[in-house]
């Protein structure tokens, strides 16, 4: 007999915890956005403090905004295609790492005359930005893989073709392995002997001519 007084179970707190991954992951695909954005306009708004002219201003909030944008770009690229399978250390991870700690120096150097805490401040909203992209990501690889898993048809035809893709590199370092045996096992050329001038051939005849003068005086 199922016991509803049992204290082991809350229900509600269950309840909780599916609404809560219901809405994780529109939360923090805002909250990254969001970073992207307020990291862009933070640094466009200490960037006009030394603007000359209104067109430094525009620049001054259009790079950093391009800079973001071009770093989502460059972190969730691979995830275009499910077939492209990533690795634990992959090119989307690298470039937001990279890409970080470029924005930690620039916010460093454009924040430093405006004190250590707008520094602290602006490289911690970074660095959260950072570690919500890393976590995305890796579930997005991870949720790639499931689904490829899954579909045990698309899974064949992904597993053929990265066994064929490396059967053509094998084949393609092969090729070049069978080309360096060859032409290490032709002949060595021989060295063609210099044909003598004109000057040369006289020199040597006169010199045969006076041996045999001097042959015949002895």
């Amino acid at each position: 007999m199922k016991d509803s007084n049992n204290t082991l179970i809350n229900d509600d707190f269950s309840r909780s915890i599916k609404r809560l991954r219901s809405i994780l992951p529109r939360l923090s695909f805002g909250l990254l956005i969001a970073t992207y954005l307020i990291s862009a306009i933070i640094m466009g708004i200490f960037h006009t403090q030394n603007a000359p002219n209104i067109g430094f201003t525009i620049a001054a909030f259009l790079v950093p905004l391009a800079i973001q944008a071009g770093r989502g770009t460059l972190v969730f690229f691979f995830q275009l295609n499910p077939a492209h399978i990533q690795g634990r250390f992959s090119f989307g991870i690298i470039a937001a790492t990279v890409l970080l700690l470029l924005s930690i120096a620039e916010a460093c150097l454009v924040l430093y005359p405006f004190g250590v805490s707008w520094i602290v401040s602006v490289c911690t909203l970074m660095l959260i930005g950072w570690v919500i992209e890393i976590m995305i990501l890796r579930e997005t690889i991870f949720s790639t893989q499931m689904e490829l898993f899954q579909d045990q048809e698309r899974w064949q035809q992904v597993r053929q073709f990265y066994t064929a893709k490396n059967d053509l590199n094998n084949f393609i370092k092969g090729i070049g392995t069978e080309q360096d045996e060859e032409i290490k096992s032709l002949p060595e050329p021989k060295e063609e002997q210099p044909q003598p001038s004109k000057e040369e051939k006289e020199l040597a005849k006169h010199l045969s001519e006076l041996k045999g003068l001097l042959e015949g005086n002895a």
